[in-house]
């Protein structure tokens, strides 16, 4: 994409010509890539993908996230796609709470809780059927299958349909175009109309007819918040955990001793679980400036808009001393979910899906490493992710 001019209020020496879609380093290392925008200025402009701001010392970054009133979510992806707002996700106080409590009184506590054998029954049946190859590719293999089926199956959509979800997820999360990014949009949203249609005549237990008996501020959902709030689930839940997932996989592959570690120690996993989701964080959030905001030296204008990412918090060494070193001695703090009002509703449920697939995958092939002579290409953007991930391991 070509780059925007600068605007007039942006001093020159706070332009960084990086493209958060092709950083510098990101198909190594797409967390540490981002620590590139460090060294000019608290607060950059990136001239790219139409021009914006990024915040990147940690304690900007988690204190934007939490500044709602002028930090708005009205707009989340950078390019903004112009299209219908996704519901929470786009949505500022008060009103955000309304969509967000309509999906997590359906993520209870005690119903994920009530996932968790289910979930570990599916995930010991996947790595069963790798088992006896000897090797996989594994984000084809198991990250893209597991979260997927996990969401396909909360929201009642036939397991039959997750390849063509997961290419157009990968699309809106990841491509570059904005002409493509619309496409994607518009082709789920037409298929979770067609679903929705078919839940209202025939409704069941499942989190769309949830939804549909669901209230906002006293009423029900109109059709369009109801389109709104399928979408985001769907989006969020085909794709960040199973970026998650190949992070994990790639750094368990090269250190055979912290793979140890785990396996001897299984009442230290809530300490490894969240040590593991800070050091590899996916999910990077736009905000829009929903006032002029004048900070330190910086004047950001009301409609800028401003990039924040976790690992830009995750990974300061102000707040976290040798950060790029995994320490399970750390305090289990991080903000790879977000922070504030938006927090990812479904933290709750990723985090358990994390923990299962260690568990279960060490318990089942506790040696494996990276395929020799592969290449594990990577890539940051809105979700840091990688592209393949050949592993192998004593056949059994």
């Amino acid at each position: 994409m070509a780059m925007s001019a600068v605007p007039d209020h942006v001093p020159p020496h706070l332009v960084v010509d990086l493209d958060i879609y092709d950083l510098p380093g990101a198909s190594d290392d797409p967390q540490r890539a981002w620590l590139g925008f460090r060294g000019h200025g608290p607060i950059v402009w990136s001239p790219h993908n139409g021009g914006h701001w990024v915040a990147t010392e940690g304690n900007d970054v988690a204190a934007f996230f939490r500044d709602h009133r002028r930090f708005s979510s009205s707009s989340v992806t950078i390019p903004s796609v112009p299209a219908d707002p996704l519901l929470p996700l786009e949505a500022d106080p008060p009103i955000h709470g309304e969509y967000r409590r309509a999906v997590l009184t359906y993520l209870t506590p005690a119903r994920v809780r009530g996932l968790e054998a289910e979930i570990r029954a599916l995930t010991g049946d996947l790595i069963d059927g790798l088992l006896p190859r000897g090797g996989c590719e594994f984000i084809g293999d198991f990250a893209h299958r597991l979260p997927l089926i996990i969401v396909l199956r909360l929201m009642d959509l036939p397991l039959a349909d997750r390849a063509w979800l997961h290419a157009r997820t990968e699309i809106f999360a990841r491509h570059p175009d904005l002409d493509a990014k619309i496409a994607a949009y518009g082709e789920v949203r037409a298929y979770l109309d067609a679903r929705i249609a078919e839940r209202r005549a025939a409704p069941g237990d499942d989190l769309i007819s949830h939804l549909l008996a669901a209230q906002i501020d006293g009423r029900p959902m109109d059709a369009g918040e109801l389109l709104s709030t399928c979408t985001m689930v769907t989006f969020a839940g085909l794709d960040t955990v199973a970026a998650m997932f190949g992070f994990i996989a790639l750094f368990l592959a090269r250190q055979p001793e912290i793979r140890r570690f785990i396996l001897a120690n299984p009442d230290r996993m809530p300490a490894v679980v969240p040590e593991l989701l800070r050091r590899y964080a996916t999910s990077n959030m736009g905000r829009v400036l929903a006032e002029d905001v004048v900070h330190g030296a910086v004047t950001m204008k009301r409609g800028d808009h401003i990039m924040l990412s976790p690992s830009l918090h995750n990974l300061d060494p102000a707040l976290f001393p040798d950060p790029e070193r995994i320490d399970f001695d750390r305090p289990p703090r991080h903000i790879s979910f977000g922070s504030g009002a938006h927090t990812c509703a479904g933290a709750q449920l990723a985090r358990m899906e994390v923990q299962i697939f260690l568990e279960e995958w060490l318990r089942h092939i506790p040696d494996f490493a990276v395929a020799p002579g592969a290449a594990v290409p990577a890539r940051a953007g809105p979700v840091n992710t990688i592209d393949r991930l050949p592993l192998v391991w004593p056949a059994p």
